[in-house]
């Protein structure tokens, strides 16, 4: 078969083009350090690259979520922590009240320190994060805990001393919440309603405080008001010592208050666990989130020493093929002319 010289020139054209072409490409890399810009360069890692980008968006969306319930669930804890502190001195004051020693001014006067207290307790209950209430479960934008004329506390305009636990209100109010998906494969299994999430797959962070006040008639708030009232029955009379208080009913009252007090602190622990569990999930989104930072810049990004010589070897293919086309080339009647 006769090479022609029309042959030698086309197919040294196209050689040189893709050697001009793989120059660029080269130059980009070392311009820019990834190694393509474009799935047509290379299919494989491309599509491995588009699949390591979900994930970490993924990851970097849950890791948000995660670091924004701690904060929430830190936030509810120091201010549950307040309200247990003021429990413990409502215990000692009350204590302090049912003691013969003390006169109906002195009991007067305590009656009056638990009312402060409690009303204390109440403004930490509807204490807020970020404009928005803590412990009113779904409801963030109005106070969940209100009293009515008589004194006893409400949650969400439900009167909470009427309610018992396993009622269908009760259970309500406490499956009342939202979730935040922090990596854990979050689904929808309910046949009845697609739209809720399976409590198992993702992070409940709205905080219910009639779980932590409690419910019925002993509940936290009503229980310091019953010993407050207990206090200010004994305070009348013709001497300062007043009336003689019942110790019966004061112990059967401290019982009332230490049990609502347990609770509170069993719920506080409970918050901890929860508060602990992602710090957990936190550092394991942090090590899900490297891992795949690491493989993204594998799939990615060229180390520059490795572009640059690659550069350099494809700009010396380049200058032999310009000189190569000097020799295959047939002189032209103008090289003649010339």
């Amino acid at each position: 078969m006769r090479i022609t010289n029309p042959m030698v020139t086309r197919n040294y054209t196209r050689n040189l083009h893709t050697n001009r072409a793989m120059l660029d490409r080269f130059s980009r890399q070392v311009q820019t350090g990834r190694r393509f810009d474009s799935f047509s360069q290379d299919n494989a890692s491309g599509i491995r690259a588009m699949q390591v980008r979900r994930s970490l968006a993924r990851v970097d969306s849950s890791l948000d979520n995660a670091r924004a319930a701690q904060s929430y669930m830190r936030s509810a804890e120091g201010m549950l922590m307040n309200i247990n502190n003021i429990t413990h001195s409502i215990s000692e004051r009350f204590v302090k009240a049912l003691n013969d020693t003390n006169g109906a001014i002195d009991r007067s006067v305590i009656a009056t320190e638990l009312e402060r207290m409690q009303e204390s307790i109440l403004a930490l209950a509807n204490g807020q994060y970020a404009g928005r209430y803590v412990f009113g479960g779904t409801n963030t934008i109005t106070a969940p805990f209100t009293t009515n004329e008589d004194g006893h506390i409400m949650y969400n305009g439900v009167l909470l001393r009427d309610i018992t636990r396993g009622s269908d209100e009760y259970n309500r109010i406490m499956s009342d919440g939202a979730f935040l998906d922090v990596g854990m494969n979050i689904s929808f299994n309910n046949e009845n309603d697609p739209t809720r999430v399976d409590p198992g797959s993702a992070f409940r962070f709205t905080l219910v405080g009639a779980e932590f006040i409690g419910t019925g008639p002993h509940n936290l708030h009503d229980t310091i008001t019953d010993m407050i009232n207990f206090l200010r029955s004994g305070t009348h009379g013709d001497s300062d010592q007043g009336q003689t208080l019942d110790p019966v009913l004061g112990g059967a009252l401290l019982d009332r208050f230490q049990a609502a007090s347990t609770h509170l602190s069993v719920q506080i622990t409970q918050l901890g666990t929860d508060t602990n569990f992602l710090e957990f999930t936190i550092d394991r989104l942090l090590d899900d989130q490297l891992s795949l930072l690491t493989r993204q810049q594998e799939l990615e990004i060229r180390p520059p020493e490795e572009a640059i010589l690659d550069f350099k070897m494809q700009e010396f293919i380049y200058n032999a093929t310009l000189q190569m086309g000097q020799r295959l080339l047939q002189p032209s009647l103008f090289d003649f002319i010339r």
